[in-house]
């Protein structure tokens, strides 16, 4: 638009000098004309001054100067006055007709641009005008290097992109509601191209964040807080729709909102933050998490929107990556994911109910790889061909009980009532069920099968094409700016103990635990030990126990609450 603007400008500069060679005036009248052309620009260049000293403040780096500048070309519009006074003052001294026209005839060109540059500023001084700005500068500054994967990472060392955070960072320090609703809407309303989508979503993420956290530590309205958030995960959403891969981008947000309320549960129980703040935030995550599932189940139970029917992750590989990130951080309703991943996978419904005990994985794999009950359709034929055998499906899966296990919320924590909310409360039962959904997955059944799978865990390397290597390519060491990023499961050693032992324990409790205590017998001490202490992190009962195995297989206890009131009757 700009450049746009200086070739009109220099077209009708060169098309006025022609005018002043073929047509010079005397100087009597080049002086009086110029007089009338001076007394407007002067009133122009006061009615810009008085508007811009009345709407921006001095010490706002949003809007920019350079973007104020560019919208209302103010540069443009004093270089063709100066020009103009230069010619006009050199053909009066001079006695040349010619340049004191040509001089007379860019008054009247600088007036009637001038006149351009008023209307655009006297826009400005609206807040709908400073918006639409803001929208068009934020979005080129989004596009620039939008190609670029990495580019998320740099959107600090952008001036445009710092610019903008600063302002909301500014906003959110004096709880200034009115300006961070305008900062949010302009990045959620910032028409980008789809190249820059990804970089987007890191910005979406990044002020999601810094929301948050002025809530729980800097005193930030929660409600309003809660309120630009909610607008925020909307738009990430929207976003993924456009993407050929949108599970990374979508896990990173799902694992972001269970660690928040994690993260709120912590600090309100340690008096950092407020119960209020902690109240809104833990709200927040339970509700956007469930419009993500929504948005990625092919056949939800109920939809608001009509946005929220199909999926987002159609690929099979892509359902796989999201759940296994959605499972991370204790996050609410993460044992639902797996319905939605079980019906892009295989095409079908699962009918069973993990509240009851049902296993989604047991079914799945049988959906897959049992002779008898393999499903047989487009969808089940291409995830078979994702996992390509029932090993790489069994080590997949575990992997994923991995991280889950690892990031669950410590169970020595205090729950207050004011931040229960559905799917996020201190209950053993719903614990007990989101562990079951991978400890029903049982592909051994004997202490031995249970050390060959560990050792499996442990030390093998994942073949190009297998579906661990496919989705750790796929992430691309991408964190979208999320504080709590994903680590891989072999980092995480404690939590691939329990990822085994938990597919030994009993679901009843009139199963034998002999198998359980033999596969941790035989285990190093400094093993055994190291999955004590994450047991009795994670596991309600563990704590009550001194040696190692007892206490692990004390906190697995709280499989076998899981369907209780279905085998017991009423």
């Amino acid at each position: 638009m700009q450049t746009h603007r200086q070739i009109v400008l220099f077209v009708c500069a060169a098309a006025l000098g022609f005018v002043a060679l073929e047509y010079p005036r005397e100087p009597d009248g080049v002086v009086d004309a110029t007089q009338f052309s001076i007394a407007f620009f002067a009133t122009l260049l006061t009615g810009e001054a008085v508007i811009f000293a009345l709407t921006f403040s001095a010490a706002s780096s949003w809007p920019s100067l350079r973007a104020i500048d560019s919208h209302i070309a103010f540069r443009e519009w004093v270089l063709i006055g100066w020009f103009a006074a230069l010619f006009t003052a050199c053909g009066l001294l001079g006695n040349n007709g010619v340049s004191a026209t040509y001089g007379a005839l860019l008054f009247l060109l600088a007036n009637i641009f001038g006149i351009f540059s008023f209307i655009q500023l006297f826009g400005l001084a609206s807040v709908g005008g400073r918006n639409r700005l803001l929208r068009r500068t934020l979005a080129g500054a989004l596009a620039q290097q939008g190609v670029d994967r990495a580019a998320h990472h740099k959107l600090r060392n952008d001036p445009v992109i710092s610019s903008y955070l600063g302002a909301l960072s500014q906003a959110a320090a004096s709880n200034d509601p009115t300006a961070i609703r305008h900062l949010v809407d302009q990045l959620v309303e910032a028409e980008v191209p789809t190249a820059a989508t990804e970089r987007t979503i890191a910005l979406h993420i990044d002020i999601l964040h810094r929301l948050t956290r002025a809530s729980l530590v800097s005193g930030a309205d929660p409600i309003q807080v809660s309120t630009c958030a909610n607008t925020l995960v909307d738009s990430v959403i929207r976003h993924c729709r456009s993407l050929r891969a949108p599970a990374p981008p979508l896990g990173a947000l799902s694992r972001y909102l269970a660690w928040l309320a994690n993260t709120a549960l912590l600090m309100s129980v340690r008096g950092v933050a407020s119960n209020r703040a902690a109240r809104e935030l833990v709200a927040l995550s339970t509700d956007a998490r469930l419009r993500i599932l929504r948005s990625v189940d092919p056949d939800p139970k109920s939809a608001t929107a009509q946005d929220e029917l199909g999926t987002l992750l159609s690929d099979p590989l892509q359902a796989l990556l999201w759940s296994s990130d959605f499972a991370e951080f204790h996050g609410a309703h993460q044992a639902s994911a797996l319905y939605g991943t079980y019906e892009i996978l295989t095409g079908t419904k699962f009918m069973g109910n993990y509240w009851d005990g049902d296993s989604i994985l047991t079914q799945l794999r049988a959906a897959l790889f049992d002779e008898t009950e393999a499903v047989s359709n487009a969808a089940a034929d291409t995830g078979r061909a994702v996992f390509s055998n029932v090993a790489e499906y069994d080590h997949f899966w575990a992997l994923a009980s991995v991280t889950a296990l690892a990031t669950l919320r410590d169970a020595r924590l205090p729950h207050p009532p004011e931040l229960i909310r559905p799917e996020f409360t201190p209950d053993h039962q719903l614990l007990g069920a989101y562990v079951r959904t991978f400890a029903t997955h049982r592909y051994f059944t004997t202490a031995s099968q249970a050390r060959e799978a560990l050792l499996s865990l442990v030390s093998r390397t994942n073949p190009p094409n297998s579906p661990s290597a496919e989705i750790h390519n796929a992430r691309g060491g991408h964190t979208y700016g999320v504080p709590a990023p994903y680590v891989e499961p072999h980092q995480r050693p404690a939590a691939m103990i329990l990822a085994i032992a938990c597919r030994l324990a009993p679901l009843t409790v009139d199963d034998d635990d002999t198998e359980l205590r033999a596969f941790l017998r035989a285990l190093p001490a400094a093993a055994l030990n190291a999955a004590a202490r994450l047991a009795v992190r994670i596991l309600p009962g563990a704590a009550g126990e001194s040696e190692p195995v007892d206490t692990i297989t004390a906190g697995l206890s709280v499989l076998t609450l899981v369907g209780r009131h279905t085998r017991e009757g009423p």
